[in-house]
């Protein structure tokens, strides 16, 4: 093994596209828009350079850190089935709730809709029938704390199957699985929650266009540079595994939302095919 492949396999130092300005110049809250991000008020160019560590020698915990990495055997056979067809999506929802289920210890699991596919720039034919599809390059989490209290009870008025009155927490989850096989060129990068302080955080109105619902406004979390802040990811990830990572939780004594972000890996070979991942977002109940 040469010297830089033995120092990718600790790490690498890549950018990681932080938010440069807090407040619009109207002070008002900064806005994303993902089909159209020229009308974006939210900068975060240029990026900060930053040690993104290689954790597959370490054991993060979803209650500390607020991510882990588990082995799971899908049996979805093409992953590029999500979204067109409607027995795959259920199929895949429910080995997701399941995963949830067995991961968190939680008493019920729900997912919060269907996978969604993501695709690097260059699969320009793929990303040319989807919205909303391209790799998210700066650091945010996908909601703030108001944003996560008004969807679950949403959820739990409109869903049959979920009641919050019996539970005593909920917590909210994303489930990442890179579906091309590795090394990627844009791995996803998740930040230990336990280095990320409250003034770090600046809410972003995410706008986007999604297949039957037309567009939505959602407010997410984005996050300005701090030098405290740890970053991780997993190198040349497989189908065979899933990335989960928090995104919010009611026990403020645990882990609450992480911070993540699509990078480019400097040390990638040219020529890979571009990243192709699927992620879905969970809802999980404690008694």
């Amino acid at each position: 093994m040469v010297a830089s492949e033995a120092n990718s396999c600790l790490g690498v130092d890549a950018e990681i596209n932080y938010i440069r300005n807090p407040l619009s110049a109207q002070g008002e809250t900064l806005k994303f828009v993902t089909e159209a991000e020229e009308q974006s008020t939210m900068q975060t160019l240029p990026g900060r350079t930053v040690r993104i560590t290689n954790a597959r020698s370490l054991e993060p915990k979803l209650d500390r850190e607020g991510f882990a990495l588990v082995r799971h055997a899908s049996s979805i056979v093409d992953f590029d089935l999500i979204q067109d067809d409607p027995e795959i999506d259920q199929c895949y929802i429910d080995e997701m709730a399941d995963l949830l289920a067995q991961v968190t210890g939680a008493t019920q699991t729900f997912m919060l809709g269907r996978g969604k596919k993501r695709f690097g720039e260059g699969a320009t034919d793929k990303l040319a029938a989807l919205s909303n599809a391209k790799p998210a390059r700066y650091p945010h989490a996908d909601n703030t704390d108001a944003s996560a209290t008004g969807l679950v009870q949403m959820v739990d008025a409109f869903v049959d199957t979920v009641d919050l009155s019996g539970y005593s927490r909920y917590a909210l989850y994303n489930m990442w699985r890179a579906v091309s096989q590795p090394p990627q060129d844009f791995p996803l990068a998740v930040c230990d929650a336990r280095t990320v302080a409250s003034h770090d955080e600046v809410t972003v109105t995410a706008i986007t266009e999604e297949q039957g619902a037309g567009e939505i406004s959602h407010d997410t979390t984005g996050y300005l540079y701090n030098p405290a802040h740890r970053w991780y990811y997993y190198q040349d990830m497989t189908p065979m595994e899933v990335l989960i990572f928090k995104a919010h939780d009611t026990d403020r004594h645990r882990s609450i939302r992480v911070p993540h972000s699509a990078f480019t890996d400097p040390t990638c070979p040219e020529g890979v095919p571009t990243r192709a991942s699927v992620e879905m977002r969970g809802l999980a109940l404690f008694v």
